[in-house]
């Protein structure tokens, strides 16, 4: 018998400081897809309020990283007793980012632009490492459990990888802190 249990966490966020550990920062991360949304200006206040006004999320986040984890398991049985064999989980992730798509930019603009979009990869690359990172946890915590306990166990996996992800929010502001500020750009 396979048995399934999702769940999805979402991230929203807002921008991303300097950490230039990688020229992409989802170097590593496999099967990350992503998702584009227009912006249009030509300074920064016009490209900061076309980011406002065109985000896709909800609340301040312009830019935001879901991921998908699917677990399974298969059971075995020993007369009442049943226990859990071959668990394990996939992952999707989905990076929704803004796209600039006017032409006469200002410097200043094209500078800002650079920064916040620079940071704002960081970020989301952030929260796609941690549920990359952590995707065998729940194969790790399952095997071998009982068939009774595998759920709680899921749901025991999903809620500690969600705290990571809060976690990281709380302590990037949200990725402000990972946003270059003018002169620290590559």
């Amino acid at each position: 018998m396979r048995t399934w249990f999702g769940g999805i966490a979402v991230a929203c966020l807002v921008a991303s400081a300097p950490i230039w550990a990688a020229d992409d920062p989802f170097d590593g991360i496999p099967g990350v897809k992503f998702q584009y949304y227009d912006v249009e200006g030509r300074t920064p206040t016009d490209i900061y309020a076309s980011l406002r006004a065109r985000s896709p999320q909800k609340g301040d986040g312009v830019a935001h990283t879901a991921w998908h984890m699917r677990v399974g398991w298969q059971e075995t049985r020993r007369g009442s007793d049943c226990r859990v064999v071959d668990p394990m989980a996939s992952l999707s992730i989905l990076v929704v980012l803004p796209r600039l798509v006017s032409r006469d930019v200002t410097p200043a603009g094209a500078g800002f632009w650079r920064r916040t979009l620079r940071g704002l990869e960081v970020h989301e690359a952030g929260h796609a490492r941690i549920a990359h990172d952590y995707r065998n946890d729940f194969a790790r915590a399952g095997e071998g459990a009982s068939c009774r306990d595998i759920r709680a166990i899921a749901a025991k996996v999903q809620a500690r990888v969600e705290k990571i992800q809060a976690d990281y929010d709380r302590d990037t502001k949200h990725g402000i802190t990972q946003i270059p500020q003018p002169g620290e750009e590559e």
